[in-house]
């Protein structure tokens, strides 16, 4: 069933005064805080079929209403395409994004940096999950002797993040040799795609023959670096204690649910990175997240760009009843932000 014009306006109206309040909405509260021109009493009719509907729910102990799964993503769907992107002189009352970053520094720390800043700024749990090192290039690699045929890979992407990877290698090897294979591999893959790196691609003169079997190890390890940083080593959370702090998380029953979402990083960045390749930006609302314990949850997420192509996501877990409009725009100057630290 279509809704009218004017139940789409009592709905738009509930959803944003809980929004605001934490508190259900009657009838009363709409007549003397819109223009409707509407009396209580059709109000009120009009919200006992939105909530037949199932837009709609109300508490037991309470007359008044609070929006359903389905009345937030009615409301999203609906109106914050239209109002989410705000003019400049609106976004000039967001929080100001400062991140104190410089050059010298790692891509971990200036996104360890940002998921604190999107915490403070949000008060909802922050999460930046930095590019799978296989979309990166190729910048640089060094190998470095650690002891007798313990070795040590330096892997630089184009993206500025350094991934280490160690491992034991056979032969009479000496240090000219690991330097040959560095400026083999380096001449060869620079600007390539990790994920593109094969020994088949290799042009090697007869001279550097020997160097085979150690080329295809260190090969072997930067594809073994590349999927180990891939499962491990790319989630920046923070901010896990400040979603507890929200009124609508009194519920013990409600905590307990949170608490084992928020110590799970393994689900959490399973969430977050649980995007399709034709998403840029999505809004989860409760069960929508995940089958486990997010129903009282919503999660909004956008993805980001470093160097033109390499993608990552930076998004925050809160209440269902966060202020969407508020946090897309936020989300977005986000994303803008970390594209341009990086560019």
């Amino acid at each position: 069933m279509r809704l009218t014009d004017r139940k789409k306006e009592i709905l738009k109206e509930v959803i944003v005064r809980f929004i605001d309040t934490a508190e259900p909405v009657s009838s009363q509260n709409i007549v003397e805080g819109t223009s409707l021109g509407l009396s209580s009493a059709t109000i009120r009719k009009e919200m006992a079929e939105l909530e037949k509907l199932g837009y709609l729910t109300h508490p037991h102990t309470s007359a008044g209403r609070m929006p359903s799964d389905k009345g937030y993503r009615f409301f999203v769907d609906s109106f914050l395409k239209d109002e989410a992107i705000m003019l400049p002189e609106k976004r000039n009352n967001l929080p100001g994004i400062l991140l104190d970053v410089d050059r010298k520094m790692e891509i971990d720390t200036i996104l360890k940096k940002s998921s604190e800043q999107l915490a403070k700024i949000t008060s909802y749990l922050s999460m930046i999950v930095a590019p799978a090192v296989y979309q990166s290039k190729f910048r640089h690699i060094e190998l470095l002797e650690l002891s007798m045929g313990n070795m040590l890979l330096v892997l630089i992407t184009d993206t500025g993040r350094v991934y280490k990877k160690s491992f034991v290698i056979e032969g009479p090897y000496n240090s000219l040799d690991f330097q040959s294979v560095s400026n083999i591999l380096n001449s060869n893959f620079r600007g390539k795609n990790i994920a593109d790196i094969d020994f088949l691609n290799i042009r090697i003169s007869e001279s550097y023959s020997y160097l085979i079997p150690l080329l295809k190890k260190i090969i072997e390890s930067v594809r073994n670096c590349a999927q180990e940083a891939f499962l491990y080593n790319r989630v920046f959370m923070h901010g896990a204690s400040s979603i507890l702090n929200q009124p609508d998380f009194i519920d013990v029953r409600k905590i307990q649910k949170i608490l084992n979402i928020i110590e799970n990083e393994y689900l959490l960045a399973e969430m977050f990175m649980n995007f399709s390749e034709k998403e840029e930006f999505v809004i989860k609302i409760g069960s929508e997240i995940s089958e486990e314990g997010t129903d009282d949850l919503s999660l909004v997420a956008s993805k980001y760009r470093l160097c033109g192509h390499s993608t990552g996501m930076v998004g925050v877990l809160g209440p269902k009843r966060m202020d969407y409009f508020k946090i897309v725009n936020i989300i977005n100057a986000f994303a803008e932000n970390l594209k341009d630290l990086f560019s």
